[in-house]
């Protein structure tokens, strides 16, 4: 029947494309390899070229630890041997002349002159089996050679010649110039007595032929009968409708396929996928033009090493210049064990974020984003933190000295009596009562007028402070000088420093603290908590304001607690913001900047700890400071 017949043939045929595609696939595989390694051998000739002669054999091993397949790896000068790896058994190699070996020194001889790997092989190997010579020529004019021995079998063995051995069967064999045998090199010999399908893979002077047969032989299948009847049966009872349906099936694949091509493509930024195996499957334009310098070896089947190392001998990366076989390994690392972004710096200036996903396949997905812009966005506002600390600077010297002076002066002008014009003129009225009068009226108007210019200067030099001291903050260039503080001792003081003015208002201030040593900035903890008692005695018309230290198993807790306005709930959510103040309309409330409660928060939390506020309006406010208890002496103790 001739459609059986044709059925017979397309499934024979199929089967021999099914195999042709496995060779083709282990060919690709096989000679990827072979570039692979021939890279790697002109990075090892190139990496020894800037390496002493002790460097040679920590080169090596690091080569031969993470490539199976190389069995050892030598140099010589001057085509005798000085170096190999490992050393066991291959001692008797050192010393070893290459032109007493005409074949041996026609390889060595080829790298020199052409400068670029020479692949030879496969030969029979002295210590037995078969393997490949990579010979790569050192840059200079010493006759520098270094060779690499990679094992025939395991190169096979990982190009996938034995990969599904229940669904194929493979060898290898050298091709034979007509009239002589051909030599069976790799797997077994009846593979060539059944119509294998056979690919050639040229090495050098040497063509290798790959071969693979079905495991069970090219059988025919002839249980299609039933089926060849069953389908012209329903063919016949479809007719057109199952035609368009699989021209529409068939269409729709190819579309969704189109889109999701499009879809990459349109990235902006670059994509790519490895296999499980670490070899390029696809990747867009965008990543193509990222790593243009790597253009040649960015294709289907190209191991992510191989491309890495590329982009590094032409120095694509300027953050592996120097370091290059400690910057390949921590990329590496990353790459295979992939757990947040990572950051890329390129020769040409521009920043790369590298994000890789593993896939329940094994794949890997990359996403390589340009940061440039991000990155240079960054740098202008470092820049500009970096002016606005010496405007800060600056300023600290040009607004508070000259103030300083003006405080000065009116300090002077307060006491007149430090003025040898005073001392005279009131000696020159003697007993004038009336110009003594007049001179005594005038003294008090003076007196008073800067007694008000002292005040408002010192309320000026305060606003400056708590200005400068935030912008400093804000820029984070505050640095804590830490001592050892007797906590409780400095709050006392405090309360005496401000006691006089609690009087002054018709309330108590007290303080109730226990002996306690604590490790803090001195300034800069007597800064927090003179504004939190400057702020308490500020807003209570009468009562009382205390101030108390105490420990628990965590911290120290230093208390604020008065019995004044209090503060509103709408307020109490923004009152440690900066420039935040409290209603307005309120008597003695403005004449702030609304910092001090934020630079006393930034302060606090600088110290490790925390800041909090309770409040009922008409009855008062309690500010607490917890400090971790890390910060406490062991030589003081709360008692």
């Amino acid at each position: 029947m001739l459609l059986d017949r044709a059925i017979v043939s397309q499934k024979l045929e199929s089967e021999r494309a099914a195999v042709q595609r496995s060779l083709n696939s282990t060919k690709l595989r096989l000679e990827g390899l072979l570039d692979s390694y021939g890279h790697m051998s002109r990075s090892f000739a190139v990496a020894q070229s800037f390496e002493a002669e002790s460097g040679f054999q920590s080169l090596a091993r690091l080569l031969r630890d993470n490539n199976p397949s190389v069995i050892n790896l030598a140099r010589s000068r001057d085509f005798v041997i000085t170096n190999v790896h490992p050393i066991e058994h291959n001692q008797d190699l050192l010393g070893y002349d290459y032109r007493t070996n005409p074949e041996q020194m026609q390889s060595v001889q080829a790298a020199l002159d052409s400068g670029d790997t020479v692949v030879v092989g496969p030969v029979h190997l002295v210590q037995g089996g078969l393997g490949f010579l990579l010979r790569t020529a050192q840059p200079g004019l010493e006759n520098i050679v270094s060779s690499i021995v990679l094992d025939f079998e395991k190169i096979l063995t990982e190009s996938g010649m034995e990969a599904e051995p229940q669904v194929y069967m493979s060898s290898a064999r050298i091709k034979g110039v007509p009239g002589t045998d051909e030599e069976i090199l790799f797997g077994m010999s009846e593979v060539w007595d059944n119509d294998p399908v056979i690919t050639e893979v040229i090495l050098g002077q040497t063509t290798l032929e790959l071969a693979k047969i079905p495991s069970g032989g090219w059988q025919v299948d002839r249980s299609h009968h039933f089926i060849l009847f069953l389908t012209i049966a329903i063919l016949a009872g479809t007719g057109v409708f199952g035609v368009n349906y699989a021209r529409r099936l068939i269409l729709e694949r190819a579309e969704a396929r189109r889109r999701l091509l499009d879809a990459i493509e349109s990235i902006t930024d670059g994509f790519v996928i490895f296999d499980e195996q670490d070899r390029l499957l696809m990747c867009n334009d965008r990543f193509r033009k990222t790593f243009s310098a790597s253009s040649d070896v960015i294709s289907p089947g190209a191991p992510f090493q191989a491309i890495l190392v590329d982009g590094v001998n032409k120095g694509l990366y300027e953050d592996a210049k120097g370091r290059e076989e400690e910057w390949l390994a921590d990329r590496m690392r990353l790459h295979n064990n992939p757990n947040g972004p990572s950051e890329i710096k390129l020769s040409n200036g521009s920043w790369i974020k590298v994000s890789d996903a593993k896939t329940r396949d094994g794949d890997t997905v990359s996403i390589q984003t340009d940061i440039t812009e991000l990155k240079t966005a960054l740098q202008t506002a470092e820049d500009a933190v970096r002016s606005k600390t010496e405007f800060i600077n600056n300023m600290n010297h040009e607004l508070r000295a000259p103030l300083s002076v003006i405080l000065g002066y009116i300090a002077f002008l307060r006491r007149l009596e430090l003025y040898p014009q005073y001392t005279a003129l009131r000696s020159a009225i003697g007993d004038d009562h009336k110009l003594e009068a007049l001179l005594n009226e005038f003294c008090t108007v003076i007196v008073d007028q800067a007694t008000k210019s002292e005040n408002s200067g010192k309320h000026l030099l305060d606003l400056i402070n708590s200005v400068l001291d935030w912008a400093k903050l804000s820029s984070g260039t505050v640095t804590l000088r830490l001592e050892t503080v007797e906590l409780d001792q400095l709050l006392v003081n405090l309360g005496e420093e401000f006691r006089s003015s609690a009087e002054g208002r018709g309330i108590r201030l007290e303080v109730v603290a226990a002996p306690l040593s604590i490790e803090v900035d001195p300034l800069r903890i007597r800064q927090v908590f003179t504004n939190l008692i400057t702020n308490a005695i500020k807003f209570t018309d009468n009562g009382f304001v205390r101030v108390t230290l105490s420990t628990d198993a965590r911290s120290v807790l230093v208390t604020v607690e008065d019995t004044g306005r209090g503060i509103s709930e709408e307020e109490r959510h923004w009152i440690f913001e900066r420039f935040a103040q409290v209603d307005n309309s309120r008597p003695g409330s403005s004449g702030g900047t609304g910092l001090g409660l934020a630079i006393t928060r930034n302060l606090v939390e600088l110290h490790g700890g925390q800041i909090s506020l309770t409040s009922t309006l008409g009855e008062g406010s309690k500010f607490q400071v917890n400090l971790p208890i890390d910060m406490l002496r062991p030589g003081k103790v709360a008692t």
